[in-house]
C-alpha cells in the first residue's frame, strides 16, 4: 500500500495512527517519540524492573503497529490505550515471574518543594508534610494507590483509570474518594501555619 509524505512531527495522534494503520513507519516513530518515555516509566514503576519495562514499552508499540486499524480515538486518548496495553503486559510478565505489579511512588518531593516556598522555616515545615504524605501514600492499598497515582501524577481522568486498570468507573471513583479521605486526614490534622508568638 503506498503510504502518503511528509508528516510533521505536529500532526494529531488520530491522524498518525491513520498513517500507522497505513503502514507508516514514520508515523510510528513520532508517536513513539511523543509517548515511549510516558510508557516506559508507567512500566517501570509497575514492575520496578528496567527490561521488563523496556520489554513492555516495546510490546505497546508493536500492539499499536498491528492493531492501529481498530483504535478508535471516540472511545479512549491513545495516551490512554497505550498505558493499557502496557498494564497489561507488565501484569502477564509479572505473573509469569510469580510476583505482582506495583506502583512506587518515587517522587522527589524535597525538589519540587524547595522550589515553592521562600523562608527556610516553611521549607522544613512543607518538606515535613510532604513526607507524611508520602508516608501515608505507601500505606494505601495498591488498589486505591494507584488510582491516585495514575490521576495525579500520570495525569488521567477517571474514565482514562477505568480504562486502563480494566475496572467500572464507579469503581475507580469509590477507591479515589477512600485515597483521598485518608490522605486528607493527614493534611488536616498538620499544623501548616502554627500561630506564630
Amino acid at each position: 500500500m503506498a503510504v502518503e509524505t511528509g508528516i510533521t512531527e505536529g500532526a494529531d495522534d488520530s491522524v498518525l495512527v491513520r498513517r500507522v494503520a497505513a503502514g507508516d513507519a514514520d508515523a510510528l516513530r513520532i508517536l513513539y517519540d511523543r509517548f515511549g518515555r510516558i510508557v516506559y516509566a508507567f512500566a517501570l514503576r509497575l514492575t520496578r524492573d528496567p527490561g521488563l519495562a523496556e520489554e513492555c514499552t516495546q510490546d505497546a508499540f508493536v500492539a499499536l503497529w498491528r492493531r492501529a486499524s481498530s483504535f478508535d480515538p471516540a472511545r479512549a486518548k491513545l495516551s490512554t490505550w497505550l498505558l493499557a496495553v502496557t498494564r497489561n503486559k507488565a501484569i502477564e510478565l509479572l505473573r509469569a515471574r510469580g510476583r505482582r505489579p506495583e506502583a512506587p511512588l518515587d517522587i522527589d518531593f524535597e525538589g519540587t518543594l524547595e522550589d515553592a516556598v521562600d523562608a527556610p522555616s516553611d521549607a522544613i515545615e512543607q518538606k515535613d508534610l510532604a513526607g507524611r504524605v508520602a508516608e501515608a501514600l505507601a500505606e494505601l492499598p495498591h488498589e486505591q494507590r494507584e488510582v491516585v497515582s495514575l490521576a495525579y501524577f500520570d495525569g488521567l481522568s477517571h474514565s482514562e483509570i477505568a480504562e486502563v486498570i480494566g475496572a467500572p468507573l464507579g469503581t475507580v471513583k469509590g477507591r479515589m474518594r477512600l485515597a483521598l479521605e485518608r490522605l486528607r486526614g493527614v493534611v488536616d490534622t498538620y499544623d501548616l501555619y502554627p500561630e506564630r508568638t
